[in-house]
């Protein structure tokens, strides 16, 4: 097994209205693509899965082979593979779904010490659009330490009005 590098970020591309907890469906599905069993035992060619309901199932050891981006060997166990159930080129993840996908990159990033910029998504390695349109990548790194770049430019320079103004204040009450 290998330490992981990397997050990728997944969608299922099937409606979590046609099907709200999809681990077993894609367990089944991927056992019939691929017949490749997971040191814990399942097929599924994802670590992670997160049902709509923010259920988090793994299903492969991190730093295990996987099934999931074969592009540049990103199968080879130095990429954590998440999936969420769901079609996020139709529909937008549940809270549920974003609460659980927060603490879970929190607790990678924490163990592997997996820097930010390597959140990436499926995208980012093949041509399609996964995990969805729906998704935007700068929100998911935020996630990790709960602010955007945006948000800490936005608290820098309010410091710095602060500062200003606390300096105006202080020339005022000397005249």
């Amino acid at each position: 097994m290998k330490k992981p590098e990397y997050i990728m970020i997944h969608h299922s591309a099937v409606s979590y209205d046609r099907n709200s907890d999809q681990f077993e469906a894609n367990n089944n599905y991927h056992k019939a693509q691929w017949d490749f069993k997971s040191s814990l035992g399942f097929y599924l060619g994802y670590n992670y899965e997160i049902a709509k309901n923010g259920k988090v199932r793994q299903a492969r050891a991190d730093g295990e082979t996987t099934a999931a981006c074969y592009q540049q060997n990103m199968n080879d166990g130095r990429c954590i593979h998440v999936c969420l159930d769901g079609h996020f080129d139709n529909e937008k993840p549940q809270p549920a779904q974003i609460f659980a996908l927060r603490d879970l990159l929190r607790k990678l990033v924490d163990k592997y010490k997996i820097k930010k910029d390597n959140i990436i998504f499926h995208r980012d390695y093949a041509s399609k659009s996964c995990p969805g349109s729906n998704l935007d990548i700068v929100f998911i790194r935020s996630l990790v330490n709960g602010q955007t770049e945006a948000q800490n430019d936005d608290e820098n320079i309010k410091e710095e009005l602060i500062n200003i103004l606390n300096k105006a204040i202080e020339l005022i009450k000397r005249l």
